[in-house]
Order: C-alpha cells, then structure tokens, then sequence
C-alpha cells in the first residue's frame, strides 16, 4: 500500500523528534531503541514508523559520517543546533537509501528548518543535501 503524503511528513517529523531527543539528552542509541520499541515515550507509533526510525538509528553513526564529510571545515557537527543535526540526519537517510526523490526530501528538510529554526539559512541544508548521494 502506497503512504499517503500526510503520512510520510508524520514518519519524517517523529523521526527529527526521536533524533533530537538523542542529540539533546546525549543519550545512547540503544536506549533510544529500546525507548521507541516500547514506545513509553513517544505518542503511539505504528509498526512501519518504528521500523523507519530504528533503520534510521541502526544507521545514525554511518549517516552522521556522511553529513562531516560535507560540512565545511569551519563547522564542526558539535557547533549545528541540535534540530539541525536531527532533520540532517533524517533527509541524509532518506537520500542515501533512496526512500524518497532527493528534491522532496531537500524540500521537506527546508520546511522543517523554517519550522522549528525560522532564523537559520537554509541554503546550508540544501547545499549539503544536495552533495549527499
């Protein structure tokens, strides 16, 4: 069954949240799993958006490496804000796995960014997604 449009922006925003979190608390990967899987601490999750954010955390060191790589020699990932890092993190899962077409993704991205950090420049974001493959 194809997702509706609603749907996929629902799974992509609950998964930046579940990447702040981690950014924010420092937390472990594998208690932020545990955490999703007994999903005590998120709004109820369905079985489809726990299994997008669990690939997304089995993946995180991975896509994190994929996102330094990029980022000019003046930043560092500690100097991003946290929200940045998590809708980084979650648009370079999405591009790298192909799950959606790299231009909605950007675009998503962009929206959330505008959202939650209304003041950052989101040419940064799309520059660097747009080197991510």
């Amino acid at each position: 069954m194809e997702k509706s449009i609603t749907y996929l922006k629902k799974q992509r925003r609950s998964s930046v949240q579940i990447l702040y979190k981690l950014s924010i608390l420092n937390e472990d990967i594998d208690k932020i799993k545990q955490e999703v899987l007994d999903n005590s601490q998120f709004d109820k999750l369905d079985d489809d958006l726990i299994n997008y954010i669990l690939k997304i955390l089995d993946q995180y060191e991975t896509i994190k490496q994929s996102i330094l790589k990029l980022i000019p020699n003046n930043w560092s990932w500690e100097r991003l804000p946290n929200i940045i890092k998590a809708i980084l993190s979650v648009s370079a899962f999405e591009i790298i796995n192909n799950i959606n077409p790299k231009a909605v993704v950007i675009n998503e991205a962009i929206e959330m960014v505008r959202e939650f950090l209304p003041s950052w420049d989101t040419n940064f974001i799309n520059g660097l997604l747009d080197k991510i493959n």
